[in-house]
Parts: C-alpha cells; sequence; structure tokens
C-alpha cells in the first residue's frame, strides 16, 4: 500500500463516482478505477459497491475512510513542519597558499559568493603538505596546493587551473634586482634559500631541476616553512630564491622579483581534492578559480 492508494481511495469515497474522482486528481478513470481494484485485493474487502449512479462506501470502506484521513493529515502536516525547519547549509572548506589569496582566490570567492549565496565557504591558510593531511583527513575539501608532488595525483582528483613562471627573488640591493630580465647563469654561486621537505614537498627539487637547466646547482644556506618567510630571508639578504610569479602578491619589502630568460619547465598551479567527493559545488567553485586566471583576468 501507498500514500498515492489511499489518495486515490479517499478522492472517490469522498465523491462518490470515479469520473469526479479521476477529474479532482487529474488523472484517468481506468487508473483511479485499478488502483482501488489493488487496494481492495490488498486488504482482503470491497471499498464500494457500484451502484447505477455512482458509488456507496461498504461497512470495510467506511472503516479505511477514517484512518485514510489521519493518515494524510498526518503525513500532510509532517511535511509541512520539515519544510520550515531552517536547512543546514551547505559549506566548503578551502586550504590555500598565501600567494593565491592576493593573486586569484580572493575575486574567485567573491564571484562564487555571488552565484551560490547559499554556499558557506571556509579557507585556511596551509601550506602544501599540511593542505595534503588535512584533505586527507577530511579537514578541507578542496586544497590548492601549488605544483604538487607525485604522490598528490595518486591519492585525489586533481586539476591544473594555471600555469605560472619562475621568477628570481633577489634582495632589493642585489646587482642583478634592476634587471628586466636575467639569465638564471647568473645566480650562480648565490646562497639560495630553499623550503622545508616537510612543508613543502618536491619543491627544492623544482629549485635543483631549474638550477641544472642553466648548468649549475644551487647551494642552500637557509631552509623556510613558508612563502613568507622565504620572502623575508631574502629581504633581510641572506641569499636568493626561485618562486612562482604569484608571490607578488604578498607584501615583500627588500625583495625584487625578476623574470628568468631562461626556458624553465612551469608551475602547474593545482587543486585536489577527494575522489569520492563528486558534489557539483565542487566543481563551480574550481570553474571560478579557473576563470579569474583567464585571459584578461591577471
Amino acid at each position: 500500500m501507498e500514500l498515492r492508494h489511499l489518495r486515490y481511495f479517499l478522492a472517490a469515497a469522498e465523491e462518490l463516482n470515479i469520473s469526479r474522482a479521476s477529474r479532482r486528481l487529474h488523472v484517468s478513470q481506468p487508473a483511479v478505477s485499478r488502483l482501488i481494484h489493488d487496494l481492495e485485493d490488498e486488504l482482503g474487502n470491497p471499498l464500494f459497491v457500484r451502484e447505477r449512479f455512482g458509488l456507496a462506501l461498504t461497512p470495510a470502506g467506511s472503516v479505511l475512510l477514517g484512518y485514510a484521513r489521519q493518515i494524510l493529515d498526518l503525513t500532510g502536516e509532517a511535511v509541512r513542519v520539515l519544510g520550515n525547519q531552517p536547512r543546514k547549509p551547505v559549506t566548503i572548506t578551502v586550504g590555500f597558499l598565501a600567494s593565491a589569496l592576493g593573486s586569484f582566490l580572493g575575486a574567485a570567492l567573491k564571484s562564487f559568493r555571488e552565484a551560490h549565496p547559499e554556499v558557506a565557504i571556509n579557507i585556511h591558510e596551509l601550506t602544501p603538505a599540511g593542505q595534503v593531511r588535512a584533505l586527507a583527513r577530511g579537514e578541507i575539501d578542496v586544497a590548492l596546493i601549488g605544483n604538487p608532488c607525485g604522490a598528490v595525483h595518486d591519492q585525489f582528483e586533481t586539476l591544473v587551473l594555471f600555469d605560472l613562471r619562475l621568477e628570481a627573488a633577489v634582495p632589493a640591493g642585489h646587482s642583478l634586482a634592476g634587471r628586466k630580465s636575467i639569465s638564471l647563469k647568473g645566480l650562480e654561486g648565490e646562497p639560495f634559500i630553499g623550503y622545508r621537505e616537510e612543508s613543502f614537498p618536491g619543491r627544492n627539487q623544482t629549485i635543483v631541476a631549474a638550477c641544472r637547466v642553466a648548468g649549475f646547482k644551487p647551494q642552500f644556506a637557509f631552509q623556510a616553512d613558508s612563502l613568507v618567510e622565504v620572502l623575508a630571508l631574502v629581504g633581510a639578504g641572506a641569499g636568493v630564491c626561485l618562486m612562482p610569479g604569484d608571490v607578488a602578491s604578498l607584501s615583500h619589502p627588500g625583495v625584487a622579483l625578476v623574470a628568468i630568460k631562461d626556458k624553465l619547465e612551469p608551475i602547474h598551479f593545482t587543486a585536489a581534492w577527494r575522489r569520492d567527493d563528486d558534489r557539483p559545488i565542487v566543481a563551480a567553485l574550481l570553474e571560478h578559480a579557473v576563470k579569474q586566471r583567464a585571459p584578461g583576468n591577471g
């Protein structure tokens, strides 16, 4: 027995006419007759007596009429009550690198909120390794990692949002600071600022690979835990570094960012999310992120 059986029965019992019941229900007469017949078969009792000008309820039909009204009234009340309950907000939590906020993420979140005002967004600044751990534990839904190591591609769904060129970060007083562009070979012999592997896995290898193209191996004088720390060390004159171009959106007093002439492998700024999270809202957020880096959007 389904609710529609009771609705059809109630309409027929109140109208006492199959034709009028079918018009009230906006269905065909055969459909009403068929469901009432099915209900009678299930209950093992006739519900109506077919008379010349319509229907009359049997004693079983009269009993069922009272129950049918109660059941349908209670069902309607449940729908009304639940419809008035405050809906649990849809939430999406994003992990990001500091450089992303000023370069594209702020604008992407603004456009996303305008298109999806019903979605609550939480953001957390984390290192790439911190984002991977948080994503695996379900603490964030989307990780804006930057240039991920291979394990990320194996563990999560990934999407390259855009490519970034590596630039040389040198102290503002450095002899190369005023150049429009430099050859990477010009940094040979300079102390390099590197990244702690536990925070930025694979980032030092990226620097080493780039310098190898120029014919030398960089010597790392310091290891930093964040992009801001790298910029602070460079600004203090402790060394130089190769950094993605989007760090220009961060405050970098005492640091000059100089383009590199050499043809280097770009940084593939990548987003990652769990393989079992196929919510359309995740794809929508990534779409807004990509649009902010499309030609003409910075």
